[in-house]
């Protein structure tokens, strides 16, 4: 084999991030940029430009990363300062993000874009736009992961590849399969079989605080991974995330059906610190170091001593506080 082609594989395997273990649960709401109600913006907007841009709770690389935003995300800039602005994201998280990772956008441009023919990434697995169609590792323009936007310039597949447009105006070619047109990615009903198969094709991804993609992720972020596949937006912390939908008691977890949050925690002041979806038979998948299962189960070998408080049901509960479909979203459409 010629050098170069092992070179060529080495860059393809090496397509997720390896970030240190951030521990087994999450607590953000007293470290982390917190929702800011009206928060007011500067007049402009931006979009990311990048597979998977970190926000932080500081204007600085050293900053705790409190979240992330996929490549297309639309973000409404309320601060603008040289290499960081702060900005607000779709669910109401406030952070500071390095300029190099977004664009730019005026109010028509962004109006522009919410009527243009868009494609989102519903692919579990990352894959890539390249300079033309089933290029190799050397035509590579970026990466994609599941809920990056991106424009269709060409309306059928040239070889099952669609020519696309990224926020930052580079083109290039992505696979027809691994994209869906966003009005019928935003129109989709509610299917925890969807939302389990993502969340499942993840097992094994690494833990990172912060997260909030297939590269690597926390526990509230596979949550949100999940839901977001299904066109649902749902709050950033697993804290946020436990006061939405119906409550489902913990004593009543044989009550749970596919598709329900579990929260976790301390039971003596009812303070959330981890989330799971709610599989079948007291199982569940969430991030704890990698993302895996385990049960709620007590007489289940993969049951876990960490305090279980309750569930809730997202389910029939679209639309209401912290629950937002993507349709209904005005950044969006």
């Amino acid at each position: 084999m010629k050098l170069k082609h092992i070179v060529c594989a080495l860059i393809i395997g090496l397509g997720a991030v390896f970030p240190a273990y951030a521990g087994p649960v999450e607590a953000k709401a007293d470290a982390r940029a917190l929702v800011e109600a009206g928060a007011e913006a500067v007049g402009e907007w931006a979009q990311v430009r990048i597979p998977a841009a970190s926000i932080r709770t500081e204007g600085r690389h050293a900053a705790e990363m409190s979240t992330q935003a996929v490549l297309g995300t639309p973000l409404k800039v309320l601060e603008r300062g040289g290499e960081w602005w702060r900005v607000q994201t779709p669910d109401g998280y406030t952070g500071w993000i390095p300029s190099s990772s977004v664009v730019a956008k005026t109010a028509a441009e962004m109006a522009g874009w919410r009527s243009a023919e868009r494609l989102v990434a519903t692919d579990p697995w990352q894959f890539r736009v390249y300079r033309k169609p089933g290029g190799g590792c050397f035509d590579v323009v970026t990466d994609l992961v599941n809920g990056c936007i991106v424009e269709k310039i060409s309306g059928e597949p040239t070889g099952n590849y669609y020519k696309v447009r990224l926020p930052d105006g580079r083109e290039g070619y992505a696979k027809a399969e691994s994209l869906t047109p966003v009005k019928d990615w935003a129109a989709q009903q509610f299917d925890p079989q969807l939302i389990l198969a993502v969340a499942s094709s993840m097992e094994g991804t690494p833990y990172l605080w912060g997260g909030t993609s297939t590269k690597a992720l926390d526990c509230s972020g596979l949550a949100k991974v999940s839901y977001l596949a299904n066109g649902i937006i749902l709050m950033r912390d697993a804290s946020q995330q436990a006061v939405t939908g119906t409550r489902i008691e913990a004593k009543n977890w044989r009550d749970c059906r596919a598709g329900d949050l579990l929260f976790f925690g301390n039971a003596k002041t009812g303070r959330v610190t981890h989330v799971a979806i709610y599989d079948h038979d007291g199982r569940y998948i969430h991030s704890s170091g990698r993302v895996k299962r385990n049960s709620v189960d007590p007489e289940s070998p993969e049951y876990l001593t960490t305090p279980f408080l309750h569930a809730v049901r997202i389910a029939g509960n679209e639309g209401t506080p912290g629950i937002t479909p993507v349709k209904d979203h005005p950044w969006f459409f």
